[in-house]
């Protein structure tokens, strides 16, 4: 059945401050954001995933996530700007490739190649880009999974492996997700959850953290500019906690970032041009970037389990940490291996040669040969710096900046497929006059310098 999104003047979820900078909490009429009683002339008045629910949403909310930051999903606003002064970063939105920094779920729409596959968006498409289950892996995990495959699939209740939807678990924030506080069980949730009477389990299928739950709290406690987030300590019982969420960037707790905001609210949630654009933050000291944190096992991933029981590191007792709290550390919980650079993705090697195997992640851009021309900064190819910026720069340091996960990739989805900022259809090598033309087209290009020119035109 067709999703219908309604959009009013009265609904929203506010993501960081709207109309007013502040250095603290959001700005705006409660009733934009909240019901008392989810009742208006006697008709509900919630919207989940964008239809109106006679159920009532936690913490008397009037949307949830998808209806407020998808909540016209044809249309051509990527700003909401709400009448009550509130302004709602539109996630999915029509009109064209204007888009916010994280890109549009809107490319996925029939195309699951170009955007990460939500299921509180794209429920029941993947059939159309399911692939074979040998292809994904034994339990259907992501592709390019973490090593430890095996501990995520269906058995653990986090990916199936259904071949038409392969991916039907993975969702927008908490368990299964990207944002909020991405721990399996709610505080105070039970049940056997392996049917074994011998096992002290403390998960509830039915009770996963996920949705509202993952990011409650976080709204109020928002603020902008950089994010100098940790990771939930390992001897605390932690499984959710507002202010830590709202500490990391875009709100997913122990990843550093800084996010745009230069006093307007045109301009915010984008990258712009060179001089005004998020800034990433990237980690490569020790073992792609772990150290001093642990560099294998479960612990790469997850914190030390809670006081919930169960064994210490499982996943459904435990909250995923950010490995070395960088963006890639970030993606590398899901894609573990597409960051490797060993043959037997477990981040060892490169091979006999030296020659990278994949391509590398929080890794140091060369200062030599043709990456020492990368000097000016290219949205078409972000860099992560070492330390957390405050501010934007327009300058690439070869030799000190690193390239990342969204050198290349969009966080939601682009028009290109694989998630790709830049059309790969053109990075062409020997195809162009000189380097300063081939650079211009930006992608790999930005980079590899002199790929683009033939020898005798360098």
């Amino acid at each position: 059945m067709k999703k219908v999104f309604r959009k009013t003047v009265l609904t929203a979820l506010v993501l960081a401050a709207p109309a007013v900078v502040s250095a603290q909490g959001i700005i705006g009429d409660c009733y934009d954001c909240h019901t008392m009683h989810n009742s208006e002339n006697g008709l509900p008045v919630a919207q989940v995933n964008g239809v109106t629910s006679a159920d009532p949403i936690m913490n008397l909310l009037r949307l949830d996530c998808i209806s407020c930051h998808a909540n016209d999903p044809t249309g051509g606003t990527k700003i909401w700007a709400m009448t009550g002064g509130s302004n709602v970063p539109q996630v999915m939105h029509g009109g064209g490739t204007d888009d916010l920094a994280g890109g549009n779920f809107a490319f996925g729409v029939g195309d699951s190649s170009k955007v990460h596959n939500v299921v509180d968006l794209f429920a029941g498409q993947w059939d159309t880009n399911a692939g074979d289950i040998a292809d994904l892996g034994e339990f259907g995990a992501p592709p390019g999974t973490a090593p430890a495959a095996h501990y995520h699939g269906l058995s653990r209740q986090v990916f199936t492996t259904d071949v038409a939807t392969p991916f039907d678990a993975f969702t927008c924030a908490g368990a299964r997700g990207c944002h909020g506080t991405r721990s399996q069980i709610l505080s105070g949730s039970t049940g056997d959850w392996d049917g074994n009477a011998a096992t002290d389990n403390t998960f509830e299928i039915s009770a996963r953290r996920t949705g509202i739950a993952a990011i409650s709290g976080a709204h109020h406690a928002n603020y902008d500019g950089a994010k100098d987030a940790t990771n939930y300590p390992e001897d605390e019982t932690a499984f959710h906690d507002g202010q830590r969420v709202a500490d990391g960037y875009r709100f997913i707790p122990g990843l550093k970032g800084y996010g745009l905001d230069n006093g307007t609210f045109t301009d915010r949630w984008q990258n712009i041009d060179a001089d005004n654009h998020n800034e990433y933050y990237g980690n490569n000291s020790g073992t792609f970037g772990l150290a001093p944190e642990p560099t294998s096992g479960c612990g790469i991933c997850h914190i030390q389990g809670h006081a919930g029981g169960g064994s210490s590191r499982s996943a459904f007792n435990s909250t995923l940490r950010v490995p070395g709290n960088s963006m890639s550390g970030f993606c590398s919980n899901c894609h573990g291996n597409f960051h490797s650079s060993g043959a037997d993705g477990d981040y060892v090697d490169n091979g006999t040669s030296g020659a990278f195997l994949r391509h590398p992640s929080d890794y140091v851009i060369p200062n030599s040969g043709e990456y020492a021309a990368y000097t000016s900064y290219d949205l078409t190819a972000p860099v992560a710096r070492p330390t957390l910026f405050t501010a934007s720069s327009p300058t690439v340091t070869p030799g000190t900046d690193m390239v990342m996960c969204l050198s290349c990739h969009e966080a939601h989805g682009s028009e290109y497929d694989y998630m790709l900022r830049f059309d790969y259809t053109a990075m062409t090598a020997g195809d162009y006059a000189d380097i300063p033309t081939a650079q211009a087209e930006g992608g790999c290009l930005a980079c590899h310098t002199t790929k683009g020119v033939l020898p005798e035109n360098r």
